[in-house]
């Protein structure tokens, strides 16, 4: 039975890879189609019947667009699968319970969508909140924690090369400081868009407040551990790399005279994991790939605060609140005298990728077979290839418009190339290189047709 399976992308470098392995599994029967989400959604109006796999469809925002976006799709014959990109635990559990509330309207939830968790802890907090089949509720993890197995790992050995030819011995440092070091300002920190309520909810605006003020004095704490380090371990190069929400310009100068102190955000982040020595953090995901990776983590937490304590990030970390303890631990971890924790059942509860030999592809993969073969869905129509056609030509003429206005217009130049960053573009050197990998991971050949920066085709050969 044929199917249109759609795969969108928020973060080009934080998704593209392990949805390039997925439309290698899904394009044996079917036609995947992978691109930019935004694009991708005007796409999925051009077809009848498929399947929608990423995240957000089911979001609360105040414009109500999300509910409007799935209410389309399944009127034209969608499946919705949502897969969480960010999953991660914060606070005590009642605080994860709000977080996981204001992530999802699960009202919207109907019978042929499904729900993929990270972990048991999610799943059953969804089953006791909506009134959907528990049996649409499944637990995955997410296929990302999944490339930095042995299983997959190899897609990034050129890569990794690279990385440590060019930056030998060094500790990446990746940052998550968007909320206080907006790439757009603190205009956007305090938006309706990260609120997601209006102007008179106190409660709300206090909580952004809170977070605001704990991501302002780690973000502080940091750059002095980074300067300190620096001087300690002379020896030793150190990575930072801010995230793509972030300003890069105050990084640059605040540690412009540490030679060893090197400032980037180039590709994913899977190969500088693979390639550095040490990972050091404050409640960042890669923190969780690290582990899986078997790299050392080290979690730098300055401050406690109950409701921005990152519990899952720190249970796989050696954890430490001041500067003279990052370096003990840095020298002990350089001498072979330390490692990383030993994970407790709470964590696995909460990502079911740090089970050993676990496989999110495999589990992902069962989730869409189910819903194609139980659920009824009917053989899918092509894409109409007349509209398709026109609305490509239509997007091209708005694009070349919208690039006028932002020239005339500096505030919207900034906005776009703050989103730029999420999603370049496909490069099709790049995805070739990765392609030809897989291939041979996978033992088989793939068919794909890049349509534009913002669109990939994979067909059965």
């Amino acid at each position: 039975m044929h199917n249109n399976i759609l795969l969108p992308i928020e973060i080009e470098t934080r998704e593209l890879d392990y949805k390039l392995y997925l439309a290698a599994f899904f394009s044996e029967k079917n036609t995947v189609y992978l691109g930019q989400h935004d694009y991708l959604y005007e796409v999925s109006k051009f077809m009848t019947g498929g399947i929608y796999l990423g995240k957000n469809q089911f979001s609360i925002y105040p414009d109500g667009s999300w509910r409007d976006r799935h209410n389309k799709l399944k009127k034209n014959g969608f499946s919705v699968i949502h897969l969480d990109e960010e999953g991660i635990f914060w606070g005590d559990d009642e605080n994860h319970r709000q977080r996981l509330n204001r992530r999802m309207d699960l009202d919207q939830i109907t019978r042929n969508d499904y729900i993929c968790t990270w972990g048991s802890f999610q799943k059953e907090h969804y089953q006791n909140e909506t009134k959907a089949l528990p049996e649409n509720i499944v637990v995955t993890g997410n296929p990302r924690f999944s490339l930095l197995t042995d299983k997959y790992k190899s897609i990034y050995q050129e890569r990794v090369g690279e990385l440590k030819a060019k930056y030998k011995n060094f500790i990446l440092i990746p940052t998550a400081f968007g909320l206080f070091n907006n790439l757009l300002g603190h205009n956007d920190s305090f938006s309706k868009r990260r609120l997601f309520s209006n102007k008179y909810n106190v409660e709300e605006y206090v909580r952004q407040l809170d977070e605001w003020s704990y991501s302002g004095k780690t973000f502080c704490e940091f750059i002095k551990m980074i300067s300190h380090i620096s001087h300690e371990f002379q020896d030793l190069n150190i990575v930072v790399r801010p995230h793509p929400s972030e300003k890069m310009d105050i990084y640059h100068s605040a540690l412009s005279n540490f030679d060893n102190v090197f400032v980037v955000y180039s590709g994913e982040v899977q190969p500088w994991i693979l390639a550095s020595k040490i990972l050091i953090h404050d409640g960042c995901t890669t923190a969780l790939e690290s582990y899986i990776a078997n790299t050392p983590v080290i979690n730098f937490q300055p401050f406690n605060d109950v409701k921005s304590n990152t519990f899952l990030t720190s249970s796989v970390s050696i954890k430490t609140d001041t500067i003279e303890g990052v370096s003990s631990l840095i020298k002990e971890i350089i001498n072979g005298k330390s490692k990383n924790e030993v994970i407790k059942n709470d964590a696995k509860n909460l990502l079911v990728n740090l089970n050993d030999n676990f496989d999110s592809f495999d589990l992902v993969r069962s989730v869409v077979q189910e819903n194609i073969s139980l659920r009824g869905l009917k053989n899918a129509d092509d894409i109409n290839h007349i509209s398709f056609n026109l609305f490509r030509f239509k997007f091209l003429l708005v694009s070349i418009a919208k690039n006028m206005v932002r020239f005339l217009f500096k505030e919207k130049n900034e906005q776009y190339k703050a989103f730029s960053k999420h999603f370049p573009g496909f490069d099709e050197k790049i995805i070739s290189r990765k392609i030809r990998v897989i291939e041979k991971i996978l033992n088989k050949n793939i068919s794909y047709k890049i349509v534009n920066k913002n669109l990939i085709i994979f067909k059965s050969n």
